[in-house]
C-alpha cells in the first residue's frame, strides 16, 4: 500500500506485518521508537480486506513523522488519574462492600481506557477525515469500517461492575466520534444513545473544539490538551520525546 510506503520512507524503519487473533480492532500499529528496527501492524486475521484500517493506523504515523524530529512526541500516562477516576466512579450513589472492593481495578481499567480514546480519537476524527478526502477508493471499507467502531463503542454504555460504570465525563470523546461518524456519513443514528446516557453535551463540546482547532498535524498536541482541559483529564498524562 502506497501509504505505508510513505510511512516507510518518512520514518526510514520499515513495516512488519503480524497476525493477532486476539486484536479487538482489525488493525493496529506499533511504531518504531528507541533503536527498534521496524513499525510493527498487527492485523486480526479475516477474509474481508484492511485496507481503511491499515490506512487508519498508518495515518497516526503519518501525521508524526510529517513533523520535524523535535516535534515528535509520545502520548504517556503519568499515572495522576486513578484517584479522580474512583472519585468520578463513586460520585452520587451508595457503594455496597463489593462495589468497593472492585473499585481500584474498576478505576485502573476506566483510566487506562479513558487515556488511549482521548489521544485515538481526537486525532483519529482527523485521520478519518484525511481518508474521505485524500482516499475516495476507501470510501465503502470506511464507510463498513466506521460502524463497526460504532457498534463496539456502544458496549461501553452497558459496561459496569455492580453500581459502578463509565463516568459521564470519560464518554464524552466517544461521544464526540459518534457525533463525527454521523456527520462524515450523513447518518444521524450513532449519536442517539449517548443522549440518554448523558455524554451528548460533552460530546458536543468536543466536536466544537475540534472544528476550532486548525487541523494541521501540528495542532495535535494542543486538540488534546483541549479536549483534555474540558472533560477534566489535564495532568493524567504527559508528552515525551519521541525517539526512533
Amino acid at each position: 500500500m502506497e501509504i505505508l510506503k510513505r510511512v516507510e520512507t518518512l520514518s526510514g524503519c520499515p513495516v512488519e506485518f503480524k497476525p493477532d487473533s486476539s486484536l479487538s480492532l482489525r488493525a493496529t500499529l506499533q511504531m518504531a521508537r528507541e533503536g527498534a528496527p521496524a513499525h510493527v501492524l498487527r492485523y486480526r486475521p479475516s477474509n474481508d480486506p484492511i485496507d481503511y484500517w491499515v490506512a487508519y493506523q498508518a495515518g497516526y504515523a503519518l501525521r508524526l513523522f510529517d513533523l520535524p524530529p523535535n516535534e515528535r512526541f509520545n502520548f504517556t500516562g503519568t499515572g495522576e488519574g486513578a484517584e479522580q477516576v474512583e472519585a468520578l466512579l463513586a460520585t452520587g450513589q451508595p457503594l455496597s462492600e463489593a462495589d468497593k472492593a472492585v473499585l481500584p481495578e474498576f478505576a485502573k481499567v476506566t483510566l487506562q481506557w479513558a487515556l488511549l480514546n482521548l489521544r485515538s480519537y481526537a486525532i483519529g476524527m482527523r485521520i478519518d477525515q484525511w481518508i474521505a478526502r485524500e482516499h475516495p477508493s476507501l470510501r465503502e471499507m470506511q464507510v463498513a469500517g466506521v460502524d463497526s467502531l460504532q457498534q463496539e463503542n456502544l458496549q461501553l454504555l452497558s459496561k459496569r461492575v455492580g453500581r459502578l460504570s463509565v463516568p459521564v465525563p470519560l464518554l464524552a470523546p466517544v461521544a464526540a466520534c459518534a457525533l463525527f461518524a454521523d456527520r462524515l456519513l450523513g447518518t444521524s443514528v450513532y449519536a442517539i444513545p449517548y443522549r440518554a446516557a448523558g455524554a451528548l453535551e460533552p460530546g458536543t463540546e468536543l466536536l466544537r473544539i475540534s472544528d476550532t482547532i486548525g487541523s494541521d498535524r501540528r495542532n495535535d498536541r494542543e486538540l488534546v490538551d483541549a479536549w483534555a482541559s474540558s472533560i477534566g483529564m489535564t495532568g493524567w498524562y504527559t508528552w515525551t520525546p519521541y525517539k526512533l
